[in-house]
């Protein structure tokens, strides 16, 4: 029997396109020459190639000619089949300096070489890319031993490459939220068991991680709030459907901090629910602002005072119970209408000038003014206005507090009726004794001195009554008592400073009559008797408790004085009424430059130095 040749065509190992080309016309233009010249560790290398379901190339000879199976051939895409039976410079160029000094170290060296997911950059299908093989690189030796091949199984990795940095990315993302989101995040079985915290969820609750991994959810929630939570965590178990809910967790020092939950299921590689994964925000803060709020609504809904808003058009956009019992207006019936609705028409430039204010984020100071009520009836109001501002800090309204104050302007004018009728009786007293005094005394000449200095006198306490009136009778100030008093005399000879201090009014009587007796003797023979006499009139108040009041009168440029050999009317009555009405202490020096008197009192708080 003829012998037929071991690779003849039909005698191929296998029978795929790789075998036929290989051993067909192929390699008609490859330096190998025809498979029946090859040498035999060649042969035997392709015959074990070429079936073989690995991805396997086989670069030969010192110009590193490849040859390639069929599990091969995809992964260098457009290259194939052009590659076959060629250099490997001339289709694997754009790699070569990365491929060649592999395949050097196995030829050269008869090295093994051997890596995981080795990166390559290649040009396969038109376009740059970078793909990841196992490789495993080996020599194929002849009979002599030397290298004459190197035999390359491969398998390309690239996707799962692409699949594993993806991955990785991903996770590397999830923690990177997981530990540095601001929302905690807690992860538990569907006993309640935490399995899984993350840094901002120990921290709303005040535990440590390792406290937290030996305890449940039901351990740190607040108790009132459990029922609710379990109930949702039983319906979510059954329908697979997340739930929200807002609660309490209790912290570890005690305390309680509101949350807002966001439970999901997580499910197993079967669909089952084994855990739940909840997000966690901290809503304490909002929740006390809701309280705040809950509160202001509740002390403007219940107030007597009439509170309302409006928006830049002057618009009305709440009413409470208040603006109703003062304007006659029922919510429905205010809110939407325009303001001007309660303005008078001679006040019809208030409102207007209001909006310009609150516009520029300005609060109008409180003031007295008029309001007009539906049955077109006015009523006096104190209004407070103050802008509103939303989220972005824009001034988009203003609101409006209107206390009625109706009772104290009628008080008020009531008292200065009632002030004027007693100011007139109080001048008609006065004018009467000033009669029978004249009736009385003033007959005769020798009287006539007497009777003068007593008209003097009790036309003095008219004049401080008159100051007590604009006072509404109950304080005036210590230098219009001063300047008063001294009235009738030249203000060039006379001196007045001190703080501003205000009088009750028995001091201010009192201190009036003390001033005219020594103003009057300083006329007839002190300091205001002559042409260059001086008087000083100055007063302090301490700043320690209880305040005292120090008064000088101090009169300069007058005769010499000397001390009386009798005490007088006038000094009788400044030394013991002053003491009496002040509750202090009056000295007065003869000094012979001139008379000084000094009063020290006490000013308690229904007298007190102005601010």
């Amino acid at each position: 029997m003829e012998e037929k040749p071991l690779h003849s065509n039909d005698a191929s190992p296998g029978s795929d396109e790789m075998s036929g080309r290989i051993y067909g016309q192929g390699l008609a233009d490859s330096s190998l020459g025809p498979p029946s010249t090859w040498p035999q560790c060649l042969k035997s290398t392709v015959d074990l190639m070429l079936p073989s379901k690995a991805q396997i190339v086989l670069f030969w000879g010192e110009d590193f000619i490849a040859l390639y199976n069929d599990a091969y051939a995809p992964t260098i895409g457009t290259k194939h089949p052009r590659a076959l039976g060629r250099p490997a410079r001339e289709y694997w160029g754009e790699l070569w300096s990365d491929l060649e000094p592999l395949l050097r170290r196995v030829l050269d060296f008869g090295e093994t070489v051997f890596a995981k997911d080795r990166p390559f950059y290649i040009e396969r299908h038109g376009y740059p890319e970078t793909v990841h093989f196992d490789i495993s690189y080996s020599p194929v030796r002849d009979e002599t031993g030397k290298v004459r091949g190197v035999f390359c199984i491969v398998n390309e990795t690239t996707e799962r490459v692409r699949s594993d940095t993806a991955l990785r990315e991903s996770e590397e993302r999830f923690r990177a939220i997981f530990t540095q989101t601001a929302a905690g995040i807690g992860q538990s079985d569907l006993a309640g068991r935490l399995h899984l915290v993350n840094r901002r969820f120990c921290e709303i609750v005040g535990y440590s991680e390792t406290e937290l991994l030996k305890m449940r959810v039901q351990d740190i929630t607040f108790p009132t709030d459990l029922e609710d939570y379990l109930r949702s965590f039983r319906q979510m178990i059954e329908t697979g459907e997340s739930f929200d809910i807002e609660k309490r967790y209790v912290r570890k020092d005690g305390s309680l901090v509101w949350v807002a939950n966001s439970v999901s299921p997580l499910r197993d590689e079967h669909g089952e629910i084994k855990q739940a994964a909840a997000v966690v925000v901290d809503i304490t803060e909002r929740k006390r602002a809701q309280e705040v709020e809950r509160r202001l609504a509740a002390i403007i809904a219940s107030s007597n005072d009439a509170i309302l808003s409006i928006d830049l058009n002057m618009r009305i956009t709440s009413w409470n119970s208040g603006a109703e019992k003062l304007y006659g207006y029922s919510a429905q019936e205010a809110i939407g209408r325009s303001v001007m609705i309660l303005v008078p028409d001679d006040r019809i430039e208030e409102e207007p000038a209001i909006i310009r204010q609150v516009s520029a984020g300005l609060r109008v100071d409180p003031y007295e003014t008029k309001r007009r009520r539906s049955d077109d009836g006015l009523v006096d109001v104190l209004l407070s206005v103050s802008p509103i501002f939303d989220a972005y800090g824009r001034t988009i309204g203003a609101a409006k507090i209107a206390h009625d104050i109706s009772a104290r302007k009628e008080a008020e004018r009531l008292q200065t009726v009632l002030v004027g009728e007693l100011n007139h009786r109080v001048k008609n007293v006065l004018a009467t004794v000033m009669a029978i005094a004249r009736q009385t005394l003033g007959r005769e000449t020798a009287n006539r001195a007497g009777v003068d200095a007593f008209e003097a006198r009790i036309s003095l306490m008219s004049r401080a009554h008159d100051l007590l009136m604009h006072g509404n009778w109950e304080q005036a100030e210590l230098e219009a008592v001063v300047k008063q008093a001294l009235s009738p005399y030249s203000r060039e000879k006379i001196s007045i400073s001190g703080p501003s201090v205000r009088l009750v009014p028995r001091a201010v009587v009192s201190i009036s009559l003390a001033l005219h007796e020594l103003a009057t003797n300083a006329a007839k023979y002190g300091a205001l008797s002559m042409p260059e006499g001086q008087i000083s009139i100055h007063w302090s108040v301490t700043n320690d408790e209880p305040h005292r009041l120090t008064l000088r009168w101090q009169e300069m440029g007058g005769p010499r004085v000397s001390e009386p050999t009798r005490r007088g009317f006038g000094s009788r009555l400044i030394e013991s009424l002053l003491a009496a009405e002040l509750k202090g202490e009056v000295n007065i020096t003869y000094d012979p430059a001139g008379l000084i008197c000094e009063v020290n009192a006490v000013v308690d708080d229904d007298g007190i130095p102005s601010a």
